[in-house]
């Protein structure tokens, strides 16, 4: 019977010492959000509340229409340019019309929290401090929760995004593991998730992965998170999954709560990198 490494506990761990930060030093987020996307919306409510019960100051931009593209840019720079912002959060996805990959661009780097500017993605790559995906840092602080050491082990990560697959594969190749990266092209797929001593799911498709595609005694993070029949489900067939292996994050109540702390103590680092504390 597996381990259930479950995410609340240590959320509640990175959120304390957040919180106490917060109280010691003014945090300001930024939030900018286009359109009028639900799940965009309730995400953006969700990190409000969090930032109050942090002791956070809260901005948010809202644009419920299409507004010009430079109209953007310039609030963009503008909250670049302001010393009391500690980090600055586009939500996703934006509507049509919109440089998905451009905006986020602008954000300075060092108060890029989500992660996704290319300064910071090259801090990853190198091995170097900067800000990283939060859901990729999530899957790493709960390893180090459990005492779960990558060094030396098969890590498969299913999944190739900017803020989850790749950021993840890189975190754990730093640690010293011998890491493959699948996706929706990988062939006998099943085959290659079964080298797995750790299996990271973040291919966004409900119960893909099967029992029988994991090997006696691994150690499964699912970072799915779909609607199935009304209900949530990971990217792991949990029930079936649940015998096999040694250990697996639930969903939700794994990887989720510890994401959203993540987000937040990258507003701590983004704070020691502007200030140098």
């Amino acid at each position: 019977m597996a381990t259930l490494l479950e995410g609340k506990k240590l959320a509640r761990q990175i959120n304390a010492e957040t919180a106490d930060y917060a109280s010691q030093h003014n945090l300001t987020l930024a939030v900018i959000q286009v359109g009028d996307d639900p799940a965009s919306g309730a995400y953006r409510e969700a990190k409000k509340r969090q930032a109050h019960r942090l002791g956070i100051v809260f901005e948010e931009y809202l644009f419920d229409t299409f507004v010009p593209a430079p109209e953007i840019e310039s609030l963009i720079r503008r909250l670049n340019s302001r010393e009391e912002i500690t980090g600055i959060f586009i939500e996703q996805p934006l509507p049509p019309g919109y440089d998905t990959l451009a905006l986020p661009e602008l954000v300075d780097p060092i108060k890029d929290i989500d992660g996704v500017t290319t300064a910071n993605g090259a801090n990853l790559y190198f091995n170097r401090p900067g800000l990283f995906p939060a859901t990729a840092e999530a899957l790493l602080e709960i390893l180090d929760f459990y005492g779960i050491d990558p060094k030396g082990k098969e890590a498969v990560v299913v999944g190739r995004s900017n803020i989850v697959g790749k950021p993840a594969a890189l975190l754990l190749l730093h640690r010293h593991a011998t890491v493959t990266i699948c996706h929706s092209r990988t062939r006998s797929l099943e085959e290659v998730v079964k080298r797995g001593d750790i299996v990271i799911a973040a291919v966004g498709k409900a119960e893909l992965l099967k029992g029988d595609f994991f090997k006696e005694g691994a150690v499964v993070l699912d970072a799915g998170f779909n609607m199935s029949d009304g209900k949530t489900a990971g990217d792991v067939d949990f029930e079936g999954v649940f015998e096999r292996v040694s250990a697996i994050t639930p969903v939700p109540g794994g990887v989720g709560s510890v994401t959203t702390a993540s987000l937040f103590r990258n507003l701590v680092k983004a704070h020691q990198l502007q200030y140098g504390t």
